[in-house]
């Protein structure tokens, strides 16, 4: 079971990578996120910057640029 956060990726610059999905301090850049089952709100600090996540734990499993959530 890992914690997974999700927020806007404020960098996209036009790429179509809009959303940053966090599973365990890595970072996976997606398209579409697609979450399945329950989640919070959370607050974390980046580089002394504060960022407000969606978050949850469970798995994901990235399909074609989709990152698809599924909680436990």
């Amino acid at each position: 079971m890992s914690h997974i956060q999700v927020r806007f990726n404020t960098k996209a610059n036009g790429s179509p990578l809009v959303w940053r999905v966090v599973v365990d301090g890595n970072e996976i850049l997606a398209e579409h996120v697609e979450i399945h089952g329950s989640c919070y709100s959370e607050e974390s600090l980046v580089s002394g910057e504060k960022k407000y996540n969606i978050a949850c734990h469970g798995t994901v499993e990235v399909i074609e640029n989709k990152a698809v959530i599924k909680t436990t």
